[in-house]
């Protein structure tokens, strides 16, 4: 692994953090050690995500943009139809990143009652950074149902690509920069949410640095 340069960033907008991470992130490549603790990790490191893991977008039901990523699919807010639609494709775990006061129907019962496992595993719509052990519930989540199709949602999409840019850089090495332009292909589109997401990855990698 190539030595890293310390890191002096301050977050003016988000092409100029993305730029300054990219100068100082540590290499790409398959294999190399994580930079934030997961317990997934060494299970996600075996399996290297790259562009052509990414299915085109697909309508179910009410979510209009679900995207597979190797077995994963994330995607915006599913309906019934969206759940009997993942039922098809042989999903067979939910995983809700929403808030309790943003839920507008009983999504646990029907995903329950149609076999599903279902999991609830908030991720804050608002504020800064992310709660580090929630993040690294749901990739031990992922990883413990390796074998099983996940479909992981939110209301937009938007934190569960943030889940999953912070999973490409603890769990598969991978450079924020990229990570951040993958998960784009997921949900992250928010430019607050990204900023989110870098201020969170550069705390993580600190913290590391420090321990």
């Amino acid at each position: 692994m190539r030595n890293q340069k310390s890191i002096t960033v301050t977050i003016v907008h988000l092409a100029l953090a993305v730029a300054l991470i990219s100068s100082n992130d540590q290499a790409s490549n398959a294999g190399q050690t994580p930079v934030g603790p997961s317990d997934a990790a060494s299970v996600q490191a075996a399996m290297p995500i790259t562009s052509s893991d990414f299915g085109e977008p697909q309508v179910w039901g009410a979510a209009t943009n679900v995207v597979s990523v190797k077995h994963l699919y994330l995607s915006a807010q599913p309906d019934l139809a969206a759940l009997l639609t993942a039922v098809e494709q042989d999903v067979g775990v939910v995983i809700n990143l929403r808030e309790p006061d943003e839920q507008e129907w009983d999504e646990k019962a029907a995903a329950t009652s149609l076999g599903l496992t279902y999991y609830n595993l908030p991720i804050p719509r608002s504020g800064s950074g992310f709660d580090s052990d929630v993040l690294a519930q749901i990739s031990k989540l992922v990883g413990k149902h390796r074998d099983t199709k996940i479909l992981m949602h939110c209301s937009s999409g938007n934190r569960a690509g943030a889940w999953f840019a912070v999973h490409l850089v603890r769990d598969h090495g991978m450079s924020a920069k990229q990570s951040i332009e993958l998960s784009r292909h997921v949900g992250l589109t928010s430019e607050v949410m990204k900023s989110r997401v870098i201020e969170f990855l550069l705390t993580d990698r600190e913290k590391s640095h420090d321990s």
